[in-house]
Parts: C-alpha cells; structure tokens; sequence
C-alpha cells in the first residue's frame, strides 16, 4: 500500500506557540483521510506525550464518515482514546474523549499529542498495553451500565447485544461475575459456561423462552435499528433497556403498547456525562479485569500507523478490533 503524507491543512488549532514536530491522521471529507504534517505545543495544563498505539473505535469510525452529527466539520484528526508514553518512560491510557478528543477537539490519532495529566491512566507492568489499547474503554463501559444503571443483581436475567464485540464481550463476563443469569446475542454462536446463546432471528421468542416468559430485566444495546425493537419484546417488568450506540441502524421501529404495559426504560447513554472521579474508579475496576485475564479484547488486526487510511476502511468488516501501532511511524 502508498504512503501518502500531506503538509499541515488549512485548518489550524490553537495549540500555543512553540512547535513540535508530528504527524496526524486527518479525515478530510466522508470515508477519506490523509496522514498530514501536524505539528503542535504544549496546552495550557497540558504535556507533550508520544502516542504509542491507538483503537479504531466504532464511535471514530461514525466520526470519519460523517455519521455523528453532533461532531466537527471535515476536516478533523479522529481518536478518542489511546496509549501514550511520557516524558519519563512510563505508558499511560489517555482518555482524550473526556474532554472532547477526537469529537469536537483534535484526536489522538497521531504520533505526539498535548493532552492533561488527570485523562491518563497508568498502566501496571504484567499487562499488555495493546491490549488495554483495544479493550479498555468496553470493560469501563460494560462496568458503568452494569453496576451503576442497569444495576444488576445475583439472579436476575440480562440480555446483552453484540455480544462478541468489545462492550459487549466485557458486559458478558462482568454479569458473569454479578451472578446475572447471561444471554448473550450475536451473528455467531457463543460457547461460554453459564451462558445462553440467541441468534438475532431468535429475538424475541427463544429469550422468553429462557426466562420462563417474565422476559429479562436489564438489556445493554450497542445496535439500534429493528434489532433494538426486538430486545425490546423481549424485556420484562420494568426492565432497564441502556442504548450505547446504532451500529445497525439511527431509525429504530418501536412498539409503543411495550413501554407502557410493563414499564419498560429505553435509556440513553453516555459514560462522558459521569463525573470523573466515577470514570477514574471504573478505570481501576477495569484494570483489575485485565490483569486477573477475566477480559481480554480480540483484536483482528494491528496496522502500522502509514497505513492508517486502509485501516479506517476495513475495520467495520473485522470481526475484532483494529488498533493503529503509531511508536516508530516513518515519513517519507
């Protein structure tokens, strides 16, 4: 695959005065994007850090094809979330989507970035930092729907949807350890103690079924689209249905008679409007899943940071995560 390296765009942040040389993945209009001459300084608050290696999330994927309406206009740097390393050798997870990174402020896709102390998270030895890259940000999800939402206790039933992506995988073994009774939906079949596998045509039948026709009572939902419709029938008594995201589709077809014969929660949600000292405990939760093994990410593909642009194009057809291994980019 060509390498293609641009000058720095048109469109300037305000980064300060001193420079400092970099490079960045910029997407400059819907589906495409460049690797440009991006250098910046040193935010007010702020440290220089190199970017070690960075997930193709979902949420940068809707970003670059102009599918996340509340976010910038092209042109913009994606990358929500990252591992950088300091000035002192030490490898962090940055979380620059708190503060807007990669939606309304630059991304960390890049090999330098200016980012606040208080958004990193430092990781242990023992664990691997690619790993934490790719699946850390869905256990910290998985963790803040289960316990501070949904809020499920030792018996009860969770239906949880893309079950084999990375929100998804992490709820499974989180409710696992909640003593939740698991069933887990996906497009393939899932073979894991103590879990009950629906195909999505099976919704909402074989999920009855399961419960012995009460329905269930929390369903996470990363899909939207007719697919949510379904998890909705499949709900009981005041049954908390959290939506994190539309991957299969922004128009959802809902029976009204649902939500109000058994009080059922169709609810909204984003981690970014916790407070930070919750996000900051959830991130210690988190790492103890990563280093006990209980939650390990798939990661379909690693991609040198030069080829950054096929990588955005091919990661919705992975069945795993695409991470960008940014540390010793070269350019041209």
């Amino acid at each position: 695959m060509e390498q293609r390296v641009e000058s720095e765009p048109m469109m300037r942040f305000d980064w300060g005065m001193t420079k400092v040389d970099a490079y960045a993945l910029w997407c400059t209009s819907a589906g495409q994007s460049q690797i440009r001459h991006t250098p910046l300084s040193v935010g007010e608050g702020e440290e220089i850090v190199e970017v070690i290696a960075s997930d193709v999330s979902p949420l940068d994927r809707q970003v670059a094809e102009g599918r996340f309406p509340p976010g910038p206009p092209f042109p913009v740097i994606p990358g929500t979330t990252g591992i950088v390393r300091d000035a002192n050798g030490l490898l962090y997870f940055a979380f620059v989507e708190i503060r807007g990174g990669g939606l309304f402020t630059p991304g960390i896709h890049r090999t330098k970035a200016s980012i606040s102390r208080d958004l990193m998270f430092a990781i242990p030895g023992g664990v691997d930092p690619i790993d934490v890259a790719a699946g850390f940000t869905g256990i910290i999800t998985a963790l803040a729907v289960i316990d501070h939402l949904i809020k499920i206790r030792s018996g009860q039933s969770i239906l949880i949807l893309g079950a084999n992506g990375a929100v998804g995988a992490a709820a499974v073994q989180v409710a696992l350890e909640r003593g939740a009774h698991v069933i887990a939906v996906a497009r393939n079949e899932i073979s894991i103690p103590g879990v009950d596998y629906v195909s999505y045509d099976q919704m909402p039948e074989k999920v009855m079924g399961l419960t012995g026709g009460k329905g269930v009572d929390g369903i996470i939902d990363g899909l939207g689209g007719e697919i949510s419709n379904k998890a909705l029938m499949s709900g009981g008594v005041d049954c908390k249905h959290v939506l994190l995201g539309f991957s299969a589709g922004v128009q959802m077809p809902l029976i009204a008679p649902r939500f109000l014969g058994n009080e059922h929660q169709l609810i909204g949600y984003n981690l970014l409007r916790r407070p930070l000292s919750l996000i900051q405990e959830l991130m210690s939760q988190s790492m103890d899943f990563m280093i006990r093994g209980k939650i390990l990410p798939h990661i379909a593909q690693k991609v040198d940071f030069a080829f950054a642009p096929d990588a955005f194009k091919t990661a919705a057809a992975q069945s795993g995560r695409t991470v960008l291994m940014i540390e010793g980019y070269e350019h041209d």
